[in-house]
């Protein structure tokens, strides 16, 4: 299995581009999300993460955002959705606050 890119490098990658970063997600869930801190949360019970300026996602995207460009994705979602979905859906309704269009 090839090891996880550190958040902090993959940033740079969604700053320095013109007009639109697009992303498709096809799978059931990530194993990077299940390091994330709102996992734990998650798993508790909570459904609902929202905007948080001073995450560095967030903080790009009204950046990005602000300057024109657009942020899209397309999820593709089971019917039930799995645990790892539930927790995109959840987990997305912050950078949707953000400026991410985000179609399930």
């Amino acid at each position: 299995m090839a090891e996880l890119v550190p958040f902090k490098e993959v940033i740079p990658l969604f700053e320095d581009f013109e007009h639109t970063a697009w992303r498709l997600e096809t799978q059931r869930g990530y194993a990077s999300d299940r390091l994330s801190p709102n996992w734990a949360r998650f798993k508790a019970g909570e459904t609902a993460f929202g905007y948080r300026p001073d995450h560095p996602w967030h903080a790009n995207v009204r950046k990005q955002t602000e300057l024109g460009k657009r942020f899209e994705r397309v999820r593709l979602v089971e019917d039930p959705p799995t645990e790892g979905q539930r927790f995109l859906l959840a987990s997305g309704l912050g950078n949707v606050e953000a400026g991410e269009d985000i179609r399930n």
